[in-house]
């Protein structure tokens, strides 16, 4: 028996180092990195709900759905120190989102007093 906690699930999202991108955008430069894996419904929505009880931990960071990247800005003269930084906080962000949504593929589908089961009592 695996210990889905420790070891990674086939279905968590990663990111793509290898399609990182940077664009010069003033005195800033905009990166975007590609997500690998299930960018699906329910990993998005985990992630929205971490982006609302975290913030802080969020405010550098926009995911694009459509194109399975999140990008992020630096200024062009902090340095590629930052960039790692700002990427090592994003892959926690990512575990922690894959964790959320594991939980919620474990726990199954949620009964909401809309359903109907629930307005026959």
């Amino acid at each position: 028996m695996t210990n889905q906690w420790i070891e990674r699930a086939a279905a968590d999202v990663t990111l793509d180092l290898s399609r990182l991108k940077g664009e010069p955008s003033g005195s800033d430069t905009r990166y975007s990195v590609a997500l690998e894996g299930p960018v699906g419904e329910q990993w998005v929505e985990a992630y929205r709900t971490l982006e609302q009880a975290e913030p802080a931990a969020h405010r550098r960071f926009e995911l694009d759905v459509p194109r399975a990247t999140v990008r992020f800005s630096c200024r062009t003269v902090d340095g590629t120190g930052v960039v790692f930084d700002l990427l090592e906080q994003l892959e926690t962000i990512v575990g922690r989102v894959n964790q959320v949504a594991a939980v919620r593929r474990a726990a199954g589908p949620r009964i909401s007093l809309a359903s109907p089961a629930l307005r026959a009592r």
